[in-house]
């Protein structure tokens, strides 16, 4: 162990192979370790369909295309207020459980093109992209797997239909793809061309594997959300609630497989959240979680909106802890977003910008938020640290904070008004490898760090507007 004050850690830390811990550490693939290195860290999913006017959550594949028909839509401004809340990038749900494809697709007559959207000859998809290009955001897409339209699913036919949905999207005029995002909802009831039956398929019959190469091949700067397999590079923590272990790791064991809602691999199981330092993938986490109570837009919902301090005391306990948000945002049926979700992430971005606003470079000066970042070149090295600090008052010496992992991120709030003033990190690295950390330290208001910590899912915006009034934001 060894004691540094504040600052960028240089030297190696341990020596690993005196511990007999020198074989390395799972590395990112390059694509990740730039994500990771530059963002971005706050993302948002956004699902807008037939659902919206349905009011389902999963359509069951025979929906009219005639119901999206919205008064104003406006991609710009669901674009721009997602900007506002510091969200750097966008994924898009282009095609969602029930097969309804939200761009002129050649593989089905079951598209945006069907619908009385601009005229019979609208592309939602390529609306969003150019308002996040506009907007300075990344575009990233998701095309369900799951088609409960689809008279083929089920067989070889639609999973080369599926294959060419995602290409049209890649190589299409679309521009660069930050992220594809994948999930594990496929196989059940659907429509199914009118047999109205249930369908099952094998583990494999996506044949993701080639998904994969091809995404790679075609978005060499694309990242991968998949949370069932070995060759993507995010990981899903089992929750869509935005919680992560506080001491995260982004190792893992190999998943084993998953079929029937189970991983082949308890291992991978138990530790799907808090990963493992004897992980062999470098797999992080993504955590999912909806701006409202569902991912889809309901008039019922309305007045549930998160606030936007639940939603910064998210982002420390998930981009804080090592990991990556991802927002679900839900226009509403107008193709817009509404004034209290427009509120809330306007709130959410002033809140966490006010939060690192005033970074302490110098020593004597007190501080209430401790950034601590993992060089991750060599893979996560560091397997413990202890932050003490010399407090104001009496200059005694005090325990902060701890933890098993840094990583990407780790973002710790000191609550109280007797704050430190000079700080030490001791770290435990066995890792053989170890690489820079680097530690900032900001000074906030005390009461904004108060109220981030005690937020709930219930808090009100009312709550926020006190501190933004109060603080003169």
């Amino acid at each position: 162990m060894r004691s540094i004050r504040f600052g960028v850690i240089c030297a190696a830390l341990a020596c690993a192979a005196a511990q007999g811990l020198s074989a390395p550490r799972p590395v990112p693939r390059p694509a990740l370790l730039e994500r990771l290195r530059n963002g971005p860290e706050l993302i948002g999913i956004v699902h807008w369909g037939l659902n919206t006017y349905t009011d389902r959550e999963w359509g069951f594949g025979d929906e009219d295309p005639s119901l999206l028909n919205p008064a104003a839509f406006d991609a710009s401004q669901i674009v721009g207020a997602c900007k506002a809340g510091g969200i750097g990038g966008l994924v898009v749900v282009a095609k969602h459980h029930d097969g309804f494809c939200l761009w002129p697709t050649k593989t089905t007559e079951h598209n945006i093109a069907r619908s009385p959207f601009r005229g019979g000859k609208g592309d939602y998809v390529r609306e969003m992209e150019r308002a996040c290009r506009k907007h300075g955001l990344k575009f990233g897409v998701y095309v369900s797997p799951w088609d409960r339209n689809s008279a083929h699913y089920g067989t070889e036919k639609y999973v080369a239909l599926y294959h060419a949905q995602i290409k049209e999207l890649l190589c299409g005029d679309y521009g660069e793809v930050f992220e594809m995002w994948f999930d594990g909802a496929n196989g059940g009831d659907g429509w199914y061309g009118g047999a109205c039956n249930r369908r099952k398929i094998a583990a494999d019959y996506y044949r993701f594997g080639e998904v994969f190469a091809f995404v790679r091949a075609l978005q060499p700067a694309a990242t991968i959300f998949a949370g069932e397999f070995d060759a993507s590079d995010f990981r899903w923590p089992g929750n869509e609630r935005g919680e992560l272990s506080r001491d995260s790791r982004a190792t893992v064991v190999s998943v084993g497989g998953f079929e029937n809602g189970e991983y082949g691999n308890p291992d991978y199981a138990y530790a799907i959240n808090t990963g493992m330092p004897g992980g062999t993938h470098f797999r992080a986490c993504e955590a999912d979680f909806p701006l409202r109570r569902g991912w889809f837009y309901h008039a019922s919902e309305d007045g549930k909106t998160k606030s936007a301090a639940y939603l910064l005391q998210r982002y420390v306990e998930t981009v804080g802890n090592g990991g990556t948000m991802n927002l679900g945002i839900a226009p509403t049926r107008d193709g817009r977003l509404s004034d209290e979700d427009v509120r809330a992430l306007r709130g959410f971005g002033a809140m966490k910008a006010a939060l690192f606003a005033n970074e302490v470079t110098a020593e004597g000066e007190p501080f209430n938020v401790v950034v601590l970042e993992e060089d991750l070149a060599a893979g996560e090295q560091v397997d413990h640290w202890f932050l003490w600090g010399e407090m104001g008052s009496d200059g005694k010496r005090r325990h902060l904070a701890d933890g098993r992992a840094i990583g990407r991120r780790r973002i710790r709030l000191l609550p109280g008004d007797n704050l430190p003033r000079a700080a030490e990190l001791e770290i435990t690295a066995a890792g053989p490898d170890v690489r820079p950390v680097r530690v900032r330290r900001y000074r906030a208001d005390g009461e904004l760090v108060r109220l981030v910590l005690s937020a709930t899912s219930d808090s009100g915006e009312t709550d926020t507007a006190k501190w933004m009034t109060r603080s003169g934001q």
